[in-house]
């Protein structure tokens, strides 16, 4: 879910080491991309400059889970306050570049309607060749070989 309104964050002030933000409560956090999202606090440590907090992106991958610090946590309102379900801002649509580009990192297979006859063609009959196939015994010269898998 993204957050609807822009909010100003923590309060210039503030200590870092806020006791009114929780443990497994959801807060407005601002992502290093500058958008303010709804985030759960899942863990504290000390750093150098007060307190940091683990914090989970409601609606987003794990992998994007991350250390702020507290000037990063909206401590005026609950996140739970600012969502909005299905109404926030518009997704971004991805240019056919950047989706060739995420496709190659992410290693995206094609389907085989997206792809010309010739080469899915190809790609069935490799498929077919490199299938998982199960073997009950191997003979090596006079010698047969029960095989047996974890």
């Amino acid at each position: 879910a993204v957050v609807s309104t822009q909010s100003t964050g923590a309060l210039a002030g503030q200590e870092t080491a806020s006791p009114s933000i929780k443990l497994n409560e959801i807060y407005a956090v601002k992502r290093s991309d500058g958008h303010w999202r709804a985030a759960e606090i899942i863990q504290t440590r000390p750093a150098d400059n007060g307190t940091e907090y683990y914090v989970h992106y409601t609606g987003l991958n794990r992998r994007l889970d991350e250390w702020v610090s507290a000037d990063r946590i909206d401590t005026i309102q609950n996140g739970n306050c600012l969502l909005e379900k299905g109404n926030g801002e518009p997704e971004r649509k991805l240019t056919r570049n950047q989706k060739r580009k995420h496709d190659e990192i992410n290693h995206v297979q094609m389907s085989y309607a997206e792809m010309d006859p010739t080469t899915a063609a190809l790609e069935r009959e490799h498929e077919d060749f490199t299938k998982i196939k199960y073997c009950d015994s191997i003979v090596f010269g006079n010698y047969e070989i029960d095989t047996w898998y974890f």
